[in-house]
């Protein structure tokens, strides 16, 4: 079969539109760096070193970063979750220090909690500043039982600042657990989750997050095939953060709630 070709300017552009149930996001940037749905990237003319034998590791691993932070956004924000939660470690019952421990202890209880609850996930692992792991996400909780969470000197039920009530998760069997209903500020909930990703943050397990094979990872994307004004654009929407990419190439993003949606 011949493989067809196009050229550059017919594959790539400098504008595109991810296209989430709740919002649609315009993404602009200096330099045509985005390609077209169903067109493969043609063979690099330079070598790309091996993994981890880059010449600039820290930009490497800020690029790394940069990258799961946008997989977890996009995941967030594909899908529907109900709670955030965090998961906290019982030292009486494992090593929280431990990766290896701490992998095989975790991995057990979310293919536990996810075949037999039908829980759905997006966790991102961190470290505390003593080194102890924990974890923070999003999730549907399928059939995972969660009770109120009570002060432990009152009894009273617990509530956030803004008074959303605070659970336990019952079965999360490894520790300490709170999970909070997300409110109406769902894109707040997302961008919460995806500031985990500090430049301090490092790779846990060796991977930067988790998630559940069943959910959507990626929305569909909309090419503007002739391009924008990135500089027109930058004037016009002064209060938007410029983001670095690589070299000299960075860009900027706009949101567009649709019905029912809310803004960050």
């Amino acid at each position: 079969m011949t493989a067809f070709r196009a050229s550059h300017a017919d594959v790539f552009s400098n504008a595109r539109v991810k296209l989430y149930p709740s919002v649609d996001v315009l993404q602009v940037a200096n330099a045509p760096i985005f390609r077209a749905p169903g067109w493969e990237p043609q063979k690099r003319a330079y070598d790309v070193p091996p993994k981890g034998r880059g010449k600039d590791p820290d930009r490497a691993l800020e690029v790394s970063r940069a990258r799961a932070k946008a997989a977890v956004r996009d995941i967030a924000r594909c899908n529907r979750f109900d709670f955030f939660f965090t998961w906290t470690l019982d030292p009486k019952l494992i090593d929280r220090y431990d990766a290896d421990a701490v992998k095989r202890a975790a991995y057990t209880h979310l293919k536990n909690l996810s075949s037999r609850k039908g829980f759905r996930y997006v966790i991102v692992p961190e470290f505390h500043r003593d080194g102890a792991i924990h974890f923070h996400g999003l999730c549907i909780l399928g059939d995972v039982r969660i009770a109120p969470a009570t002060d432990a000197h009152t009894g009273r039920p617990l509530f956030t600042d803004r008074q959303q009530p605070i659970f336990n998760m019952l079965d999360w069997k490894l520790g300490y657990s709170t999970c909070i209903p997300i409110d109406e500020n769902y894109d707040r909930t997302c961008n919460y989750l995806v500031k985990y990703f500090t430049k301090d943050a490092q790779k846990i397990f060796g991977k930067w997050y988790l998630s559940s094979r069943c959910l959507r990872k990626k929305p569909d994307i909309a090419l503007i095939s002739d391009g924008m004004d990135y500089v027109a654009f930058r004037a016009d929407n002064p209060d938007l953060s410029e983001i670095p990419l690589y070299c000299d190439v960075c860009m900027t993003s706009l949101d567009y709630p649709k019905d029912g949606g809310d803004c960050p």
